[in-house]
C-alpha cells in the first residue's frame, strides 16, 4: 500500500504563500472599498477645500501641466490619471501626496496602433485630450480626445490595459467626426461606458466603436467632467463654469441640495470630477491664471459633511395671468410660494414642463386646463394648482366690416390721435359716403406725425385668414403722403405689419392693405399717419373698413 507524505517545510511554505496571495487579494479590495466609501446620508451637505494638489509642478518633479482637462482613479494602483489638453500628455499621479509617477507622451500616444490593425494614430489624435474613463471589471482605462479646434484634429480614443504590472497603452479606435466627449465614466452598475458634453450623455462600445443615442438629466448642463459612484446610483458632474452637481442616476434627476458652488474656493473652470474616499478631486482647468500661482491647473481636494438638518417644506402657490382667454393663450406664471423653494417643477396640463421658477407657457388648443407648481427644497415639496380656460376665436362672417365706427355719423368713439399733444380730431361736415368724417389738424407750430388710431384695437383676437383693411381720405392741399398702417400684436409686442402709402389729394381717395396673423389670437391694430405734417395742415379720414376674408 503507498501512502502520500507532505513534508511540513513545503506545508509551511504553501501556507505562507497562501495568507500572502490573501492578503494581496484583501489589501486590493480594501483599497477599492476605500477610495468608493459612502458620502454623508443629507440634503444639506456642505463642501470644505482640503488642499490643493499642486501640478505646476508637479511635486518633485520640473513636470507642469498645461491644460488640465480630465481624470479617472484607479484603486488597485492607488492613481489619479490626468490628461493635458495642450500638453498633450496623460499623467499617472499619487492622489494623496501629488507626486507624479509616470508620464505617458505624445509620441507613445502618437505610435499607438489601431483596433485590429497595424495603422498608427499619428499626431493629429492627441491634440485635444479631454477626458478619462476606468473600467473596474476589465481592469481599462479609456482617454477620450476631441476634435477641437480644426479640421485636422481627429478625435480618437485611446485604451490602455495592464501589461508588467502597469497600465500599458493597447490601441485607438477612431470616433465619429465631430466627436467632442468632454466627460467620460464606467458605470459598475450597468457595466456600461458612459461619455458626455454640454447637456448631453450616451454610451460608448470600444469594442464596436458604436456610440449611442443622446440622453438628458433634467437642468444639467455644462457637463465638463463625471465620475461615478461605487454602485453607480450617483453621478458626480463637473459643470461649467466651476460647479459639482450629484445625479441620481435611477431616475436621471438632480439631488437637490446637492450642486456646490465652487467659485468660493477659487476655482474657476471645473473640468473633472474623481470621488477618492469620501473626498471629491476637481481640476480646474482655467488657463490664464497668473505665473506661479498654485491654483493653475490644480486638482482641488474638497471634504464633504453633512450640514445642517433641513428646515420644513415650502408652501407651494402662484399666480397666472391670464387665467383665461382666446387660443394661442400666452399665460405668465408668477411663483408666490414661501418656505424658500429651490426647484419648481411645472406641468402645464398638455403635456408640457418646465422647471423654471417663472415661466410663460402658450396654449394653444381651446380647452380647461389644470396647471400643477410643485415647489421644493431640501425640507421637502408640496404642490398648488390653478386652472386655465382656454376658448377657441370665431371668425366673424366673411366680408363683414369689423370695425365698430368708420363713417364718424354720429361721433368718435373707437378712436384717437395715439395721444399726440399737438393734434386736434374734430368730427367735420362733408364725408365721403355720408354727412360726416374725421379731420386731424397739426395746431402745433412744429412738425408732427398726425396718426388717427383705432382705441381699442379693432381685432382683440384674429383668426386664421386674410384681413383686408381700407379707408378713403383727402386733404386741403396736395402733396402730403399718408399711410395706411395694419399692425399685429402679441401683447405689446408687435409681430407682423403692413403699410400702404398714398400721396394726398383734395379729392378723395381709398387707401388699401392686407395682412395675414402671423399667430391667430393676436390683436390687430388699424391706423393711418401723415408723417411730419406741417403746422397748420389737416387730412380727413371716412368710410374706414376692415374685413376677414
Amino acid at each position: 500500500m503507498s501512502s502520500f507524505v507532505l513534508s511540513r517545510q513545503p506545508l509551511r511554505r504553501l501556507l505562507t504563500l497562501g495568507v500572502l496571495v490573501a492578503l494581496v487579494l484583501a489589501a486590493g479590495a480594501g483599497l477599492a472599498s476605500d477610495a468608493l466609501a459612502a458620502l454623508p446620508v443629507t440634503s444639506t451637505p456642505e463642501l470644505s477645500l482640503d488642499h490643493l494638489l499642486v501640478t505646476t509642478p508637479f511635486v518633485g518633479s520640473a513636470v507642469s501641466v498645461k491644460d488640465d482637462e480630465g481624470s479617472a482613479y484607479v484603486a488597485r494602483d492607488n492613481s489619479l490619471w490626468l490628461v493635458d489638453d495642450d500638453g498633450r500628455m496623460i499623467y499617472e499621479v499619487n492622489p494623496d501626496t501629488g507626486a507624479l509617477k509616470r508620464t505617458i507622451t505624445r509620441s507613445q500616444l502618437a505610435a499607438t496602433t489601431i483596433f485590429s490593425g497595424t495603422a498608427t494614430a499619428g499626431t493629429d489624435r492627441n491634440r485635444d485630450l479631454e477626458s478619462l474613463a476606468y473600467d473596474r471589471a476589465t481592469d481599462t482605462l479609456y482617454a477620450f480626445s476631441g476634435s477641437c479646434c480644426t479640421s485636422t484634429v481627429l478625435p480618437t480614443v485611446f485604451r490602455l490595459t495592464r501589461r508588467n504590472g502597469s497600465l500599458q497603452l493597447d490601441s485607438y479606435q477612431p470616433l465619429p467626426t465631430g466627436s467632442d466627449f468632454t466627460a467620460a465614466d464606467w458605470n459598475p452598475a450597468d457595466h456600461k461606458l458612459y461619455v458626455g458634453i454640454s447637456k448631453t450623455i450616451r454610451t460608448y462600445n470600444y469594442a464596436t466603436n458604436a456610440v449611442g443615442s443622446t440622453f438628458q438629466v433634467s437642468g444639467l448642463t455644462g457637463i465638463q467632467g463625471f465620475d461615478f459612484s461605487a454602485d453607480g446610483s450617483d453621478l458626480f458632474v463637473a459643470r461649467s463654469p466651476a460647479q459639482l452637481s450629484r445625479v441620481d442616476w435611477a431616475t436621471k434627476t438632480l439631488v437637490p441640495g446637492w450642486t456646490f458652488d465652487l467659485t468660493k474656493f477659487g476655482m474657476l473652470d471645473a473640468r473633472a470630477a474623481a470621488l477618492i474616499n469620501d473626498r471629491f478631486y476637481v481640476s480646474d482647468g482655467y488657463d490664464h491664471r497668473a505665473a506661479g500661482d498654485p491654483k493653475s491647473h490644480a486638482v482641488f481636494v474638497f471634504n464633504v459633511s453633512g450640514g445642517a438638518s433641513p428646515g420644513p417644506a415650502p408652501i407651494a402657490s402662484f399666480t397666472a395671468n391670464p387665467t383665461s382667454g382666446q387660443a394661442p393663450l400666452a399665460v405668465s406664471f408668477t411663483d408666490t410660494s414661501t418656505g424658500s423653494p429651490t426647484a419648481w417643477s411645472w406641468s402645464f396640463g398638455d403635456g408640457q414642463s418646465s422647471t423654471a421658477q417663472n415661466p410663460t407657457h402658450t396654449f394653444t388648443d381651446p380647452g380647461t386646463y389644470n396647471v400643477r407648481l410643485t415647489a421644493s427644497n431640501a425640507g421637502g415639496s408640496t404642490s398648488a394648482t390653478r386652472q386655465i380656460t382656454v376658448g377657441s376665436v370665431t371668425p366673424p362672417p366673411s366680408g363683414q366690416n369689423l370695425v365698430p365706427n368708420p363713417g364718424f355719423e354720429t361721433n368718435l368713439a373707437g378712436w384717437d390721435t395715439n395721444n399726440a399733444a399737438a393734434v386736434a380730431l374734430e368730427r367735420v361736415a362733408g364725408g365721403h359716403s355720408g354727412s360726416w368724417a374725421a379731420r386731424l389738424t397739426n395746431t402745433g407750430t412744429t412738425t408732427v406725425t398726425e396718426t388717427l388710431n383705432d382705441n381699442p384695437n379693432v381685432v382683440a383676437s384674429t383668426a386664421a385668414g386674410t384681413y383686408s383693411g381700407s379707408v378713403w381720405v383727402r386733404a386741403d392741399a396736395p402733396g402730403a403722403k399718408l399711410y395706411l398702417r395694419l399692425r399685429e400684436y402679441s401683447g405689446s409686442t408687435k409681430l407682423s405689419e403692413k403699410v400702404v402709402g398714398v400721396t394726398l389729394s383734395t379729392s378723395w381717395q381709398q387707401v388699401s392693405a392686407t395682412l395675414v396673423p402671423t399667430a391667430p389670437g393676436s390683436s390687430l391694430e388699424l391706423a393711418t399717419a401723415v408723417y411730419s405734417a406741417a403746422p397748420g395742415t389737416s387730412y380727413y379720414a371716412d368710410d374706414v373698413a376692415l374685413s376677414l376674408n
